[in-house]
């Protein structure tokens, strides 16, 4: 097993000095040390994510500071909640972060607690509903729900889905805006290519 280049005891000052290391090993090392400042994390966090997120420390640090997170540059919010290990408290921070982009990435996550992906399908901004609509194994709630979103741009991402219940699919192929009956039209085509296929290697 390798040794760590860096002391268990050492102080909080010289880690925070050593954030700026231009060894990668040693900047990854800092990340993941139990005396790492929580401002010194933030800072790492974009480069070093699972280091940051295995941090020994990181449930005292948030024990004792509710709030951590919020002030750390979206990069480095954006790298964590990438990462299979993110933690819920992690992507409820992102959820209600000012920083849309990080709902966006949200909403691409392979799992989602129920609540999260119920609020991100009623986010203010079209582009993180969108996202929602293109995630597979959507409920048929949820499909309902954003078949009738008020923004054609979601309303297009979701009738490009091969999964649309008949009330959903019939509202959208008598939807207003043609892109949304275009797209429709072609999804159509597309499952029936791919069944065609399916048919001749039987």
């Amino acid at each position: 097993m390798r040794r760590p280049l860096l002391d268990a005891q050492i102080p909080a000052a010289m880690l925070q000095a050593l954030a700026d290391h231009p060894v990668d090993e040693v900047r990854a090392e800092v990340a993941s040390h139990a005396n790492t400042p929580a401002e010194t994390l933030g800072r790492l966090a974009e480069r070093f994510p699972a280091q940051v997120l295995a941090n020994p420390a990181l449930p005292l640090l948030r024990l004792a500071a509710p709030s951590l997170g919020q002030d750390w540059p979206p990069p480095a919010i954006q790298a964590l909640v990438a990462e299979p290990a993110a933690p819920l408290w992690l992507l409820r921070l992102a959820l209600t972060h000012p920083c849309t982009e990080l709902q966006r990435q949200l909403a691409s996550r392979n799992s989602l607690p129920a609540d999260i992906l119920q609020a991100l399908a009623r986010h203010p901004s079209w582009r993180v509903r969108a996202q929602v609509a293109v995630r597979p194994g959507l409920s048929e709630h949820l499909l309902c729900l954003m078949g009738d979103d008020p923004d054609y741009g979601v309303r297009t991402a979701v009738s490009a889905r091969p999964d649309l219940p008949p009330d959903v699919h019939a509202r959208l192929k008598g939807d207003q805006v043609s892109l949304v009956r275009r797209t429709l039209a072609a999804s159509e085509q597309t499952s029936l290519a791919l069944f065609m296929v399916g048919l001749g290697g039987c």
